[in-house]
């Protein structure tokens, strides 16, 4: 058992090395954000790692934390966290396509006295394109407007709108 376990380690790890190596085809990135008005802060951070499985074309998984402070006419606050899952392909060396599943817990207030909170979840398909300016080697500043297709005004909604505009650096990605 030891013997085929260091075997199957061995043989995947040279294939890996063999076609390229596997850190050439891992980047990472993400973000984060910042919103403040005179009733509302949100700050938000979203780590990610992909994997290209071709030069254009990339896969990869991320992970979401939202801070929400509401000052007006509350002072309470509540957290939304999640996950994610992307596609990317590069129709440029800086611009392209994306797509990405998110799955969202949000928090949100039940009652008028803005002291009971729920927890429900919340799918999102964003899909859209970006920019990707290189900041220097492997590093780069992107932009990706995103628009949510399953998005809908008639639920309960961590989102204001159906659009997602998002800023952030990756490494590795060139």
């Amino acid at each position: 058992m030891k013997i085929s376990l260091v075997f199957v380690c061995f043989f995947l790890s040279s294939v890996a090395f063999a076609q390229n190596k596997l850190s050439d085809r891992i980047y990472f990135g993400g973000g984060g954000g910042f919103s403040a008005s005179s009733s509302q802060t949100n700050i938000s951070v979203f780590p990610q790692v992909g994997y290209k499985i071709t030069e254009p074309y990339s896969v990869g998984v991320g992970l979401i934390y939202q801070y929400v402070r509401y000052d007006n006419p509350i002072d309470q606050s509540v957290s939304n966290y999640g996950w994610s899952v992307f596609n990317r392909f590069n129709i440029l060396e800086q611009f392209f396509v994306y797509g990405e599943f998110e799955r969202l817990t949000f928090e949100f207030f039940t009652d008028t006295s803005f002291e009971r909170t729920d927890r429900e979840g919340y799918n999102s398909l964003l899909l859209g394109g970006g920019f990707s300016n290189r900041i220097g080697g492997n590093a780069a500043f992107n932009t990706t407007v995103l628009y949510n297709v399953l998005y809908s005004s008639d639920e309960t909604s961590p989102y204001n709108s159906p659009w997602v505009i998002r800023a952030g650096v990756g490494l590795g990605m060139f």
